[in-house]
């Protein structure tokens, strides 16, 4: 596909907190290098403005794609690339209807337990951010596992045993990070309140 660029494989395992330089770098590490009751196999996917640096926790074998969102052949990405990710990652830019078809593919496209990661999800100058995202969680198909400041993060499948898993993490971390827990229309949310 000409609007990508598949990455050179790295190490299996990753120290992830010898990489991150923010406490949301350290979250977003956890879910692509630590997390046990993820995904654990398929490629990585970078969408947008604003990455992650997923590359860095290619395991072998996989690869990481990124791609521009404004040239993106969508048709060409959904029929080449259907359940292939355990991760995908994008920036919320764009209308409250490109967002949700944004969201529908990110479905699409993840492996059962794979993980949606929604930079920008609350920003101040696109409220179609925040509305798209939570109509899909109140719409009954996106699961939410945890939000911050800056990201959402969810997934298809059942997301107790990774907030179980990620509640643990957080509690032994260095930085002592804690966790508001919400309930949202029959959804348990983790909210970390970390930049």
């Amino acid at each position: 596909m000409k609007n990508f660029d598949a990455t050179v494989p790295t190490t299996r395992e990753v120290d992830v907190t010898s990489i991150p330089t923010s406490r949301e770098d350290t979250l977003a590490a956890w879910f692509l290098g630590q997390a046990i009751s993820c995904c654990h196999e398929g490629d990585l996917l970078e969408l947008g403005p604003v990455p992650l640096g997923a590359s860095r926790f290619c395991r072998d074998g996989e690869n990481c794609l990124s791609a521009d969102l404004a040239v993106t052949d969508w048709k060409t990405l959904r029929s080449q690339n259907p359940k292939r990710f355990r991760f995908v990652h994008f920036t919320a830019s764009g209308t409250y209807n490109e967002l949700l078809n944004r969201i529908e593919m990110g479905r699409f496209l993840l492996r059962a337990n794979g993980i949606i990661a929604i930079s920008d999800y609350r920003a101040g100058d696109n409220p179609a951010s925040a509305a798209a995202v939570w109509q899909s969680v109140l719409a009954g198909t996106l699961r939410p596992i945890c939000t911050t400041r800056q990201r959402f993060y969810g997934m298809w499948g059942d997301a107790t045993p990774v907030q179980n898993e990620l509640l643990v993490w957080m509690a032994g971390h260095i930085s002592g990070y804690g966790a508001e827990v919400h309930s949202i229309a029959k959804h348990r949310l983790l909210h970390f309140n970390i930049t």
